[in-house]
């Protein structure tokens, strides 16, 4: 919990007297770094700190070693269970892990995160961009463009360079369901996989960092988990690259759900090329 304190706030009547990022009259919180915020012009942090991000990276750091196990539960489940269907064996051991990891995120990010907050919701980022409305859009996309462009620039140069080890893994056509079962693919990688992943990685991880070592720091190293836990030493930049991305778009807007709009619209544009291109 943050302590109160009583600080001078000059100059910082609208903006965050820690990471800088303008806020609203209304709130008592940073909706970026989740500091105390001054009111009533008076420079006294409120009287109350409940609303305030309630984890720290010692928690961070313990939900990162519980997701591993999440990760390794969850693909020996998921690899039992697709013996079941022999001839879809990937496509439903991926939908399987996918549910699964979620559920752990869910139960991870309750228990070491926001169980002790007022305002469990808000205080993961799950609420209304305090951008505009025709802005958060404009800044999704930019979001969503720079991480393709970025993807594709990495993927070009490794090409170039002919270096095997780091080349990023191609998403095969058996991990998808055929025919109409695209629609449950498209469920668990386009809709279950972004939700959780930026629970996590930016909800968690990010808002879990932000107060103690500043915008910059913290997105950079969520950025780095982010990459490191998807365990594929190709994809390991380009995700890097991606998490910068997600990562300033939920600082910028104060809010998980362009990350998720963005993260999304790039697993679905990958998987529709797989399967039509």
């Amino acid at each position: 919990m943050i302590a109160k304190t009583s600080m001078n706030f000059t100059n910082y009547d609208t903006h965050c007297p820690n990471c800088g990022l303008p806020f609203g009259s209304d709130e008592q919180f940073c909706p970026g770094c989740g500091v105390p915020l001054p009111t009533g012009g008076d420079g006294v942090a409120p009287s109350s700190d409940e609303d305030a991000v309630p984890w720290t990276p010692v928690h961070v750091t313990a939900g990162l070693f519980f997701f591993l196990g999440l990760v390794i539960a969850a693909a020996f489940i998921s690899g039992a269970l697709g013996n079941l269907l022999p001839d879809y064996e990937r496509a439903l051991r991926t939908w399987v892990g996918v549910h699964l990891l979620a559920l752990g995120i869910v139960t991870l990010v309750w228990i070491l995160g926001v169980r002790s907050a007022s305002n469990p919701l808000d205080s993961l980022g799950i609420r209304q961009p305090r951008t505009a409305v025709g802005m958060s859009v404009i800044l999704t996309v930019m979001a969503l463009a720079s991480s393709i462009l970025l993807t594709f620039v990495y993927g070009f140069v490794v090409d170039w360079l002919d270096l095997d080890l780091l080349r990023p893994p191609e998403i095969e056509k058996d991990v998808i369901f055929p025919g109409a079962g695209i629609l449950l693919t498209l469920q668990a990688l386009s809709l279950v996989t972004p939700i959780s992943e930026e629970l996590l990685f930016r909800g968690f991880v990010l808002r879990g960092l932000l107060r103690s070592i500043g915008p910059g720091p913290a997105v950079a190293a969520s950025a780095l988990v982010f990459a490191v836990l998807h365990l594929e030493p190709g994809a390991m930049i380009p995700i890097f690259f991606t998490g910068i991305v997600l990562g300033w778009l939920f600082v910028r807007t104060g809010s998980l759900w362009p990350c998720v709009a963005a993260h999304a619209a790039q697993n679905t544009l990958a998987l529709l090329a797989t399967r039509y291109l």
